[in-house]
């Protein structure tokens, strides 16, 4: 048996880190119904969760009580503020009532840690590490961690592919440029994303659309001063967001802080499975998995922006789908990586 603790999965699962834990969660679930899914919040498609006690530390009697009942064999934590010392250390709280259980943490979004919390980490390590980037991997290695280099999974059968006059379609149902060659940016509207750094394609006759998370608050003047500029912002909760990637000519990623964004960007697969070329910074996971294409371009400039993101329109057919079909599915990813690697341990 699996203990999975995933802290947020609440509806709307409208967030990488959230998509992320949902979609790992429900894997492990429909692998084996025995396996157990603790958070601190419901959703209707995981009717039977099991809830974390609200406090730092996850202390309680019941809960404690509850998984030691249990004896799983592996324990996996899915911090929504990923790899803090905090998250470590309860980690190491709930591992002492779990017996034998081997303990997983998940590092979603790269974290910074001062030299105590180094030594501390060290010190009451779990037994392995689920990182998404080579960098990732050294970084925790030097710790003395065990690390498991594993990628994010994709919905590939909600993000798919359109042709060119469902496309028009979707342009005209979401009230997006007709006839404008739209480049497309899903994230939290604030500056750590780096949204303002693509200004330029404006004036070259691009459209930029950016669609916001609705689990954090947008940086209003930054909003208000990029609508200005031209960008169209789309900040409500969209239950079909494929349809803007679908609606859509270019996915741009342009973030280069490494914690403002999730170390192997799930926006980036879920617009290379609708089939979209992708225009992007060198980040994280990004760069551990993906080499150029004719269909895959990194920039460093506006200017190579402004070169890249033409010459994605000007290549032959996108086959960016296939990639994602070949590998980064979440069937793909769960049987080669989580599946494979929990048996191996």
């Amino acid at each position: 048996m699996i203990i999975i603790l995933a802290e947020d999965i609440s509806e709307p699962v409208d967030e990488g880190i959230k998509k992320y834990s949902f979609s790992l969660a429900k894997k492990f679930i429909d692998q084996d119904k025995q396996n157990l899914v603790f958070s601190f919040f419901p959703n209707k498609e995981l009717p039977h969760i099991e809830y974390l006690p609200r406090n730092k530390f996850f202390i309680s009697f019941s809960f404690f009580k509850r998984i030691n009942s249990i004896k799983p064999k592996f324990l996996i934590y899915i911090p929504f503020s990923s790899t803090t010392l905090m998250s470590f250390i309860r980690m190491k709280v709930v591992s002492l009532w779990c017996g034998s259980a081997k303990t997983i943490i998940v590092s979603l979004q790269k974290r910074k840690h001062n030299y105590l919390s180094k030594l501390l980490i060290a010190f009451i390590k779990p037994y392995a590490i689920i990182v998404l980037s080579r960098t990732e991997v050294g970084y925790y290695e030097k710790l003395g961690l065990k690390c498991i280099l594993s990628p994010v999974g994709v919905d590939t059968n909600k993000f798919t592919n359109v042709n060119q006059n469902k496309k028009q379609e979707l342009r005209k149902k979401l009230n997006l440029p007709i006839n404008g060659r739209i480049v497309l940016h899903v994230g939290h509207i604030n500056k750590g994303r780096n949204i303002d750094s693509i200004r330029k394609l404006l004036s070259h006759g691009f459209k930029i659309v950016v669609i916001g998370s609705t689990r954090f608050e947008s940086d209003n003047e930054l909003k208000i001063y990029l609508e200005k500029e031209g960008y169209i912002f789309i900040t409500d909760y969209i239950e079909n967001i494929e349809e803007y990637y679908q609606a859509s000519d270019i996915y741009i990623f342009p973030v280069q802080s490494s914690t403002s964004a999730m170390e192997f960007p799930l926006s980036v697969l879920e617009a290379m499975s609708c089939n979209l070329p992708i225009l992007t910074t060198n980040f994280g996971g990004i760069e551990t998995y993906f080499s150029e294409t004719d269909w895959f371009k990194y920039y460093n400039d506006d200017t190579e922006m402004l070169t890249e993101a033409n010459l994605l329109l000007a290549a032959p057919e996108c086959k960016n789908r296939d990639i994602i079909l070949r590998s980064f599915s979440w069937d793909k990813v769960f049987d080669n990586y989580w599946a494979d690697k929990l048996n191996a341990l």
